[in-house]
């Protein structure tokens, strides 16, 4: 199967998987820094809000499988090699999301799209759609290839 290009891959959902795996890590984090603070502190942690904590990590851990497979499929991978990035995911849940998260920066940087602190938002989607100005936005249509954008004066690169 050939390698897809740039120009093949539907930018704006890459976006949106962008955002759900990087929210998707803050929340892991901030559960596994929760974990570590209560042990240290010997807390008396009831076995009911332990049990939760170990189903909501056993969750994130699901959605870190799936969101991973999405997202590696979404950047241009066969089923397959996106599955087979799901298995490892069982293992190395961790480093497997953050590499998937940097795949997809790259790309979408690529693309002119630039993050916030929670990756990509709707703000940039605009700027991936094909037909509008990366650089602004602005929906291209009718205008001569070679023109500038009307709202940026940013000019298209041909490639």
């Amino acid at each position: 199967m050939a390698q897809k290009t740039i120009f093949d891959l539907d930018l704006v959902n890459i976006a949106r998987w962008h955002r759900r795996c990087v929210v998707l890590v803050m929340i892991v984090l901030l559960m596994v820094v929760g974990m570590i603070l209560s042990s240290v502190n010997s807390i008396a942690i009831p076995e009911l809000v332990s049990f939760a904590v170990g189903v909501l990590y056993l969750v994130a851990i699901v959605a870190s499988i799936v969101f991973v497979v999405i997202l590696q499929h979404a950047c241009g991978s066969g089923w397959f090699e996106a599955a087979l990035y799901g298995v490892i995911t069982v293992f190395f849940s961790f480093l497997i999301l953050l590499v998937s998260i940097s795949r997809a920066g790259t790309i979408l940087r690529l693309a002119g799209a630039k993050p916030g602190f929670f990756g990509f938002g709707p703000d940039q989607w605009d700027k991936l759609r094909p037909g509008h100005c990366r650089g602004c936005g602005y929906d291209r249509e009718g205008l001569e290839l070679l023109q500038g954008c009307p709202e940026c004066q940013r000019v298209p690169r041909v490639i």
